[in-house]
């Protein structure tokens, strides 16, 4: 379930599209998502954060966007040259 739950967090698609076409009911699928976030959450160092370099950002196919999920599964699409600085403040929201 959690190749599942990787594989939806670098599709475009929200939580209901994904467990439909994957034949999952969207309580099971979220309670996947859920999980898989406290799995991580253990891992991240104590502060909570991880440092992002601008040299490791992920970039679409093209190259020209970089994207954003939120925890409440929001997807942000931005311009690969947008500064570091108002990055960390969408990131920070």
């Amino acid at each position: 379930m959690f190749t599942l739950v990787e594989s939806w967090q670098m599709s475009d698609k929200t939580q209901i599209e994904f467990a439909r076409e994957n034949g999952l009911s969207i309580s099971k699928f979220r309670y996947w998502v859920h999980k898989s976030r406290k799995l991580s959450e253990s891992n991240l160092p104590s502060s909570g954060f991880i440092r992002v370099s601008g040299n490791n950002l992920p970039l679409n196919e093209t190259g020209d966007e970089i994207r954003l999920r939120y925890p409440n599964g929001v997807l942000l699409s931005l311009p690969a040259g947008i500064p570091l600085p108002v990055l960390k403040c969408l990131i920070d929201f």
